[in-house]
């Protein structure tokens, strides 16, 4: 099967799909009507507000780690605080300081989480950072790694992880 024929096909069978859950392109899909690109994303987005179709949270993950680069592959930077915000290139070495970013905070029923991506350096359990925007001191009490609605404690220090 040629890739123009998959495509037509994988359409149709996303069509079908979204058509289950959306009555105004169940319409016009049974009705022969032609279906544009946009009004299939209308359809999508309409059924996913109304929560009764999901593209798939999971393709998107493994999109994001097959195809997007880890902060060692691309240039990455930082503003070194104590020389007056000077530009600072990161290597994504283990052996610097910890440069991570913050960009989740939740409060739930594992009690208060930080997501963090880290760019260089290592953190671990009982060790203090430091926030740079307010020079406060946290301590680390405990890695974890979440998936899904599961939570799994990480009993070795994160420069470790890759080894096991």
């Amino acid at each position: 099967m040629d890739m123009e024929a998959l495509e037509v096909e994988k359409r149709r069978e996303l069509i079908e799909a979204v058509s289950e859950v959306d009555d105004q392109l169940a319409e016009a899909f049974l009705g022969d009507e032609p279906i544009s690109p946009a009004d299939l994303q209308e359809a999508i987005r309409r059924a996913t507000i109304a929560r009764k179709f999901v593209p798939g949270v999971q393709p998107l993950l493994d999109g994001v780690l097959n195809y997007l680069p880890c902060p060692i592959e691309v240039s990455s930077y930082a503003l070194d605080q104590t020389k007056n915000e000077e530009k600072v290139e990161l290597t994504g070495s283990l052996d610097g300081p910890l440069v991570a970013l913050a960009f989740k905070l939740e409060e739930g029923r594992f009690g208060q989480l930080t997501y963090l991506r880290i760019y260089e350096g290592v953190i671990r359990k009982g060790e203090f950072i430091i926030n740079v925007n307010t020079g406060k001191k946290i301590k680390v009490p405990r890695l974890v790694r979440m998936h899904s609605d599961e939570i799994e404690e990480i009993l070795l220090p994160m420069d470790q992880l890759n080894t096991q």
